[in-house]
Protein backbone atom coordinates (compact mmCIF):
# COMPACT_ATOMS: atom_id res chain seq x y z
CA UNK A 1 0.00 0.00 0.00
CA UNK A 2 1.41 3.45 -0.45
CA UNK A 3 0.61 7.28 -0.61
CA UNK A 4 2.15 10.49 -1.68
CA UNK A 5 0.59 13.85 -1.08
CA UNK A 6 0.48 16.18 -3.90
CA UNK A 7 -0.51 20.14 -2.93
CA UNK A 8 -2.82 21.88 -5.31
CA UNK A 9 -3.19 25.16 -4.50
CA UNK A 10 -1.68 24.80 -1.05
CA UNK A 11 -3.94 22.18 -0.58
CA UNK A 12 -2.82 18.94 0.35
CA UNK A 13 -3.94 16.67 -1.68
CA UNK A 14 -3.39 12.50 -1.19
CA UNK A 15 -3.20 9.81 -3.88
CA UNK A 16 -3.78 6.29 -2.31
CA UNK A 17 -3.79 2.79 -3.25
CA UNK A 18 -5.01 2.05 0.13
CA UNK A 19 -9.01 1.33 0.66
CA UNK A 20 -8.10 1.43 4.70
CA UNK A 21 -6.97 4.81 4.08
CA UNK A 22 -9.70 5.88 1.66
CA UNK A 23 -12.73 4.48 3.83
CA UNK A 24 -10.97 6.10 7.14
CA UNK A 25 -12.25 9.00 8.34
CA UNK A 26 -10.37 12.87 7.43
CA UNK A 27 -7.96 14.26 10.34
CA UNK A 28 -10.48 16.06 12.78
CA UNK A 29 -8.31 19.29 12.09
CA UNK A 30 -9.96 19.23 8.35
CA UNK A 31 -13.27 20.84 8.13
CA UNK A 32 -13.58 20.99 4.89
CA UNK A 33 -12.68 17.86 2.29
CA UNK A 34 -13.68 15.90 -0.34
CA UNK A 35 -12.89 12.32 -1.34
CA UNK A 36 -12.82 10.32 -4.64
CA UNK A 37 -12.76 7.30 -6.20
CA UNK A 38 -10.51 8.06 -9.27
CA UNK A 39 -11.44 5.80 -11.65
CA UNK A 40 -11.15 8.24 -15.33
CA UNK A 41 -9.67 11.11 -15.91
CA UNK A 42 -12.53 13.08 -15.31
CA UNK A 43 -12.78 12.03 -11.89
CA UNK A 44 -9.49 13.48 -10.84
CA UNK A 45 -10.25 16.67 -13.08
CA UNK A 46 -13.20 17.36 -11.36
CA UNK A 47 -11.28 17.29 -7.96
CA UNK A 48 -8.35 19.77 -9.12
CA UNK A 49 -11.07 22.30 -10.35
CA UNK A 50 -12.40 21.62 -6.94
CA UNK A 51 -8.98 22.30 -5.18
CA UNK A 52 -8.41 25.26 -7.37
CA UNK A 53 -11.48 27.10 -7.09
CA UNK A 54 -13.00 26.60 -3.39
CA UNK A 55 -11.27 28.50 -1.05
CA UNK A 56 -13.26 26.75 1.81
CA UNK A 57 -11.98 23.44 0.98
CA UNK A 58 -8.92 22.16 3.03
CA UNK A 59 -7.80 18.67 1.60
CA UNK A 60 -8.66 16.24 -0.51
CA UNK A 61 -8.13 12.05 -1.38
CA UNK A 62 -8.17 10.40 -4.60
CA UNK A 63 -7.77 6.72 -4.57
CA UNK A 64 -7.29 3.61 -7.07
CA UNK A 65 -6.66 0.26 -6.11
CA UNK A 66 -4.04 0.70 -8.16
CA UNK A 67 -1.36 3.23 -7.72
CA UNK A 68 0.61 2.89 -10.71
CA UNK A 69 -2.73 3.80 -12.97
CA UNK A 70 -3.94 6.63 -9.98
CA UNK A 71 -0.32 8.72 -10.92
CA UNK A 72 -0.38 8.15 -14.88
CA UNK A 73 -3.82 9.61 -15.07
CA UNK A 74 -2.42 12.55 -12.62
CA UNK A 75 0.92 12.82 -14.76
CA UNK A 76 -0.88 12.84 -18.04
CA UNK A 77 -3.00 15.72 -16.68
CA UNK A 78 0.07 17.89 -16.35
CA UNK A 79 3.39 18.85 -17.78
CA UNK A 80 5.98 17.52 -15.75
CA UNK A 81 8.40 19.28 -14.54
CA UNK A 82 11.63 17.43 -12.72
CA UNK A 83 13.64 19.80 -10.08
CA UNK A 84 15.83 19.34 -7.10
CA UNK A 85 17.23 21.60 -3.64
CA UNK A 86 18.64 20.70 -0.59
CA UNK A 87 18.74 22.06 2.78
CA UNK A 88 22.12 23.02 3.56
CA UNK A 89 23.89 22.72 6.73
CA UNK A 90 26.58 24.30 8.19
CA UNK A 91 29.67 23.56 10.57
CA UNK A 92 27.53 25.41 13.03
CA UNK A 93 24.40 23.15 12.35
CA UNK A 94 22.69 26.25 10.98
CA UNK A 95 20.47 25.88 7.88
CA UNK A 96 20.53 27.85 4.86
CA UNK A 97 17.33 29.88 3.73
CA UNK A 98 16.36 31.86 0.90
CA UNK A 99 13.65 34.38 1.07
CA UNK A 100 11.80 34.59 -2.75
CA UNK A 101 8.29 36.90 -3.21
CA UNK A 102 8.05 37.21 0.43
CA UNK A 103 8.31 33.82 1.50
CA UNK A 104 10.89 32.02 3.15
CA UNK A 105 12.02 28.77 0.97
CA UNK A 106 14.67 26.19 0.72
CA UNK A 107 17.03 26.83 -2.68
CA UNK A 108 15.38 24.62 -5.42
CA UNK A 109 15.52 24.59 -9.46
CA UNK A 110 14.17 22.59 -12.60
CA UNK A 111 16.70 20.17 -13.89
CA UNK A 112 19.06 20.71 -17.13
CA UNK A 113 18.61 18.33 -20.23
CA UNK A 114 21.92 15.62 -19.58
CA UNK A 115 22.10 16.57 -15.92
CA UNK A 116 21.62 13.96 -12.96
CA UNK A 117 19.53 14.96 -10.49
CA UNK A 118 22.00 15.36 -7.75
CA UNK A 119 24.00 17.64 -10.16
CA UNK A 120 21.00 19.45 -10.67
CA UNK A 121 19.89 20.00 -6.89
CA UNK A 122 24.66 20.73 -6.24
CA UNK A 123 24.05 23.26 -8.76
CA UNK A 124 21.04 25.08 -7.82
CA UNK A 125 21.35 25.44 -4.51
CA UNK A 126 25.27 27.01 -5.46
CA UNK A 127 23.91 29.16 -8.06
CA UNK A 128 21.00 30.79 -6.20
CA UNK A 129 22.98 31.10 -3.16
CA UNK A 130 26.33 32.11 -4.08
CA UNK A 131 27.51 28.61 -2.12
CA UNK A 132 30.76 26.89 -3.06
CA UNK A 133 32.03 23.56 -2.74
CA UNK A 134 27.91 21.97 -2.18
CA UNK A 135 28.49 18.71 -0.88
CA UNK A 136 25.15 16.11 -0.97
CA UNK A 137 25.34 14.20 2.18
CA UNK A 138 21.88 11.93 1.24
CA UNK A 139 18.73 11.88 0.20
CA UNK A 140 15.65 13.03 1.86
CA UNK A 141 12.43 13.21 0.50
CA UNK A 142 10.60 13.98 -2.60
CA UNK A 143 7.42 17.08 -2.44
CA UNK A 144 4.99 17.54 -5.15
CA UNK A 145 2.63 20.78 -6.00
CA UNK A 146 0.94 22.28 -9.04
CA UNK A 147 0.80 24.99 -10.36
CA UNK A 148 -0.22 27.56 -13.85
CA UNK A 149 1.64 28.74 -16.44
CA UNK A 150 -0.06 30.22 -19.49
CA UNK A 151 -2.37 27.72 -20.15
CA UNK A 152 -0.92 24.60 -18.58
CA UNK A 153 -0.66 22.81 -15.66
CA UNK A 154 2.43 22.26 -14.19
CA UNK A 155 2.90 19.38 -11.66
CA UNK A 156 6.65 19.79 -10.38
CA UNK A 157 8.17 17.18 -8.73
CA UNK A 158 10.97 18.08 -6.21
CA UNK A 159 14.32 15.85 -4.95
CA UNK A 160 15.68 17.29 -1.65
CA UNK A 161 18.59 16.55 -0.45
CA UNK A 162 20.60 17.37 3.02
CA UNK A 163 23.68 18.99 1.88
CA UNK A 164 27.02 20.43 3.87
CA UNK A 165 28.76 23.36 2.93
CA UNK A 166 30.73 25.88 5.04
CA UNK A 167 29.36 29.07 6.68
CA UNK A 168 33.11 31.00 5.08
CA UNK A 169 31.29 31.27 1.92
CA UNK A 170 29.81 34.82 0.90
CA UNK A 171 25.87 34.66 0.64
CA UNK A 172 24.83 36.31 -2.68
CA UNK A 173 21.17 35.93 -3.30
CA UNK A 174 20.41 35.27 -7.28
CA UNK A 175 18.59 38.19 -8.10
CA UNK A 176 17.35 36.91 -11.54
CA UNK A 177 15.33 34.45 -9.94
CA UNK A 178 13.95 36.80 -7.64
CA UNK A 179 15.62 35.98 -4.65
CA UNK A 180 15.92 38.68 -2.21
CA UNK A 181 17.41 37.60 1.05
CA UNK A 182 20.06 34.33 1.92
CA UNK A 183 20.90 33.57 5.40
CA UNK A 184 21.84 31.30 7.96
CA UNK A 185 19.01 29.93 10.53
CA UNK A 186 19.93 28.20 14.02
CA UNK A 187 17.85 25.00 14.68
CA UNK A 188 16.06 26.70 17.31
CA UNK A 189 14.81 29.60 15.22
CA UNK A 190 13.14 27.76 12.27
CA UNK A 191 10.20 27.45 14.00
CA UNK A 192 9.61 31.50 13.24
CA UNK A 193 10.29 31.08 9.64
CA UNK A 194 8.27 27.57 9.07
CA UNK A 195 5.13 29.31 9.05
CA UNK A 196 6.16 31.97 6.54
CA UNK A 197 6.97 29.42 3.90
CA UNK A 198 4.72 27.15 1.41
CA UNK A 199 3.21 24.27 3.15
CA UNK A 200 4.43 21.76 0.67
CA UNK A 201 7.57 22.57 2.44
CA UNK A 202 6.60 22.48 6.46
CA UNK A 203 7.36 19.38 7.23
CA UNK A 204 10.35 18.65 5.36
CA UNK A 205 11.64 22.19 7.28
CA UNK A 206 10.23 20.65 10.50
CA UNK A 207 12.53 17.56 10.27
CA UNK A 208 15.41 20.31 11.13
CA UNK A 209 13.59 22.44 13.80
CA UNK A 210 14.87 22.13 17.03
Amino acid sequence: MSAITIYINEKPVMLTDDEEVYFAPPPVHYKSYVYCKAKTEDDIKRIITICEKDEKLETALMYNASMEELKKMFWELHVVSNAAGGVVLNEKDEVLLIERKGKWDLPKGKAEPNETIEQTAVREVEEETGLKEVVIHQPICITYHTYKEADEKILKINHWYEMKASSSNTLVPQAYENITAVKWVPRNEMKNYITATYLSLQKLMEKYSA
